[in-house]
């Protein structure tokens, strides 16, 4: 029987820790009209990662052969026995935190641009422990095409960001989006897990993940392509009301109240959330009454038992300012250009 000498399993992590700095992890279920290009961003990163492990979350399509035949990049594939949700899997992927210092949740449709992970690298090498870096992200079609090039391109050095500031969007869902998100785990367990709320898991746990580690770093540059189509699971949780509805409510009030802010603001900040959902609420009416007229009834009715009467009066009046504002520009209303860019029968 061999004998193990002192110290040399001590010597073989740290080695380990030495070769991987980074980890890019794939969820996927049945991605295979996706995942070559996801796997193509990968291969043209002026740094790649050291591991690119794929999820396998019970796919019945061709992934398992698209990441085997994949040329030009080595990736680990890791089969779930049975489907186990995408929250479920999104935690499978954070298993792996304790073996890198870097780790990347990059999803089966999305890409990331050349310089992704040197800028976001950069940007987090003077992080002290664990933390989260950013980059901003733009929408791209099914085919790949930029969506809304009118949109305000970010500027400036990457910077560190105050808490209370990154938690203000999450708040209002106006999220960071998670394939553009690197998490500096620091070889250590994940500072915590997604919670069952598949539609703004994301959300939430970047939110959750910034208030534990105090650590938040953005790179103020789209680096990130979001890919909008209707086989997403953002799509798929469109008529599920708890999902569509209910959950991002209770989510914008978990990550308030993770906010430091004196009574008074606080207090005004809640209206502002109540009135912001009266107002994402509305247009998932407007939307609803094009593709499933009843569902469109039940979200008015649970958004009134949400958020009360003055904030539905508010939100209501803020949508159709809007679309107002929008057609005169000659673009169409919110609800029709969501329709139109997740290619949604109407």
């Amino acid at each position: 029987m061999p004998i193990s000498r002192p110290g040399a399993r001590a010597w073989s992590i740290v080695a380990i820790q030495l070769m991987t700095e980074l980890i890019t992890v794939i969820p996927v279920h049945n991605g295979e009209r996706f995942l070559p290009a996801t796997l193509d961003c990968i291969a043209a990163q002026t740094q790649r990662p050291d591991r690119v492990v794929v999820f396998d979350n019970g796919s019945t399509d061709r992934t398992a052969e698209v990441v085997a035949d994949f040329p030009g990049l080595h990736c680990e594939l890791r089969r779930n026995g049975e489907n186990i949700g995408g929250v479920g899997n999104l935690n499978r992927c954070l298993s792996l935190s304790s073996e890198t210092r870097f780790l990347h949740l990059l999803m089966a449709d999305d890409l990331v641009k050349p310089e992704f992970y040197a800028k976001l690298r950069s940007a987090m090498t003077t992080m002290k422990g664990r933390g989260l870096g950013y980059s901003f992200n733009e929408n791209i079609s099914q085919t790949g095409e930029v969506i809304g090039r009118h949109q305000k391109r970010p500027t400036g050095p990457a910077r560190r960001v105050p808490l209370n500031e990154f938690l203000v969007p999450q708040a209002e869902l106006a999220t960071v989006l998670l394939p553009g998100v690197v998490l500096k785990t620091d070889f250590q367990p994940p500072a915590c897990l997604f919670r069952d709320f598949p539609q703004v898991a994301d959300a939430l746990f970047l939110a959750e993940w910034a208030t534990l580690t105090g650590e938040v770093v953005e790179v103020a540059e789209f680096l990130c392509q979001y890919r909008l189509h209707p086989f997403n699971a953002s799509s798929r949780n469109m008529y599920d009301l708890q999902h569509f509805v209910v959950d991002e409510w209770r989510v914008t009030q978990m990550v308030s109240g993770w906010m430091h802010e004196p009574r008074p603001a606080h207090a005004i900040r809640r209206l502002r959330l109540r009135c912001l959902h009266a107002a994402r609420m509305q247009v998932k009416i407007d939307m609803m009454q094009r593709l499933r007229p009843p569902f469109a009834a039940e979200i008015r009715r649970k958004r009134l038992e949400l958020v009360g009467t003055m904030a539905t009066a508010l939100g209501w009046t803020a949508v159709r300012v809007r679309d107002a504002m929008r057609r005169l520009s000659g673009r169409p209303s919110r609800a029709a250009e969501l329709i139109s860019n997740a290619h949604l029968s109407a």
